[in-house]
């Protein structure tokens, strides 16, 4: 690993890692003041504007760090346009809300009341505009930056609802809480993006829009499942049982993600160098060496978890969720499998083959709602989360196959830990000192 992508996966790493034990903390004062009934249901109206955007965002802002890292297009020319295009983004889909809540919300979102439902709509710009910042910082390699703004959102956040804690802790207040937190964070984000960029081009480039959607309907509809194959289950749930099943759920799967920081942080940096990496021998050694690393890492972590996961729940939620601890072992075995997809499916997207992410995820999540639909009624949570998992090996499995094609390595160099790795950690370590 060379120098660079080591320090800035490290830093990507250590905010990650400290963004996730914010939110768990988030998560487990909620559960601990509000009862699995009220996890459930803050779950479900916080779900719903992501739900609406996920169908609706086109993935303009992810297009921004591959148009940046390829240089056809300068950073200020693509932060103006992006901020034009969310604007109608934005405005489109509140509407869609607005509908959805009169029209259906009994029967989407039953037990849930409309009064939450429309304030978690203001979520939607504050939520996309914060997220083009993160994304142009990332594109132009701004990684220390990136960082701070991500650190800094859930830090206020965590302050709000440790506030909150002792006094006027509602429903209601969280969500106020955590449009506070975006809000109060996006706008340091647009003063340091603009002075990054030198400004933003007011003019709308018709080529700009034509090749950032192209690209970014690929990634969207990757988007679009990979959503779905995360939340749908919280979705289905509610449905067949009801918010007290969401909850138990949810808080176990909240937990369960919190290891996917490592992937993540990695990723993040993979995608950024595969999108602007010239040297193809350097491209077919490289993320094989991340991929087999963060898949020993995940195993280690995943295997202690799942035999302290009894403790570990009633620990961060209480005894009253005992009930999340199947779930949350089941869900560990999965977080193996979706930790070396996120490096392999970064991989494939940066080198411009997004669409092929696209094909394994949408056959995943029909792989995920058949088998939720089938279990959630028999099993409940438990046969929901053996739904996710099962669905996470299959996408596992298909991409390892087609990075294989793309790449040219052999299955064992991509999964497999290898004695030549420990000099690499040895280099690795020696880099971060410099």
């Amino acid at each position: 690993m060379t120098g660079v992508f080591a320090k800035n996966t490290l830093i990507t790493f250590i905010t990650r890692l400290t963004t996730a034990i914010f939110n768990i903390g988030i998560i487990i004062i909620i559960a601990r003041v509000l009862g699995p009934e009220g996890q459930g249901l803050y779950s479900l109206i916080i779900l719903f504007p992501s739900l609406l955007l996920i169908f609706t965002s086109f993935g303009i802002n992810h297009a921004s760090v591959f148009f940046i890292g390829k240089g056809k297009y300068s950073p200020k020319e693509i932060f103006g346009n992006s901020i034009i295009l969310n604007t109608i983004i934005s405005v489109f889909t509140i509407l869609i809300g607005v509908i959805i809540i009169f029209l259906f919300s009994e029967k989407f979102f039953p037990g849930v009341e409309r009064k939450y439902l429309f304030l978690s709509l203001s979520l939607i710009p504050i939520v996309l505009y914060f997220d083009l910042g993160l994304h142009i910082l990332l594109g132009m390699q701004k990684i220390k930056k990136y960082n701070i703004i991500s650190f800094l959102q859930s830090g206020i956040f965590l302050v709000l609802v440790g506030i909150l804690f002792f006094q006027w802790f509602t429903i209601g207040s969280v969500i106020f809480a955590q449009i506070f937190s975006i809000l109060s964070a996006g706008i340091i984000l647009f003063f340091i993006v603009k002075k990054e960029v030198g400004g933003f081009s007011s003019t709308f480039n018709k080529n700009y829009f034509k090749e950032s959607f192209l690209y970014g309907i690929k990634v969207h509809l990757g988007g679009i499942f990979s959503f779905l194959h995360y939340r749908i289950d919280i979705f289905l749930l509610n449905i067949f049982i009801n918010p007290l099943a969401v909850g138990f759920y949810y808080a176990a799967a909240k937990l369960a993600e919190g290891i996917w920081v490592f992937s993540t942080s990695a990723a993040t940096m993979l995608f950024a160098r595969v999108s602007s990496e010239k040297d193809e021998k350097s491209l077919k050694e490289f993320t094989p060496i991340v991929c087999r690393s963060i898949l020993l890492i995940t195993l280690l972590i995943v295997v202690s978890l799942f035999f302290l996961s009894d403790w570990i729940i009633t620990l961060f939620y209480s005894k009253d969720f005992l009930d999340s601890v199947r779930p949350f072992q089941i869900l560990l075995i999965g977080t193996f499998a979706i930790s070396g997809w996120r490096i392999l499916s970064n991989d494939i997207a940066g080198r411009g083959k997004p669409l092929l992410n696209t094909y394994v995820i949408g056959a995943s999540v029909i792989i995920n709602i058949i088998l939720n639909i089938l279990w959630i009624p028999k099993y409940g949570i438990t046969g929901a989360a053996w739904a996710t998992a099962i669905s996470y090996f299959s996408m596992l499995i298909s991409t390892l196959f087609i990075y294989r094609k793309i790449s040219g390595n052999k299955l064992k160099d991509i999964i497999f830990f290898q004695k030549s790795d420990f000099n690499i950690y040895k280099s690795f370590l020696l880099n971060l000192k410099k």
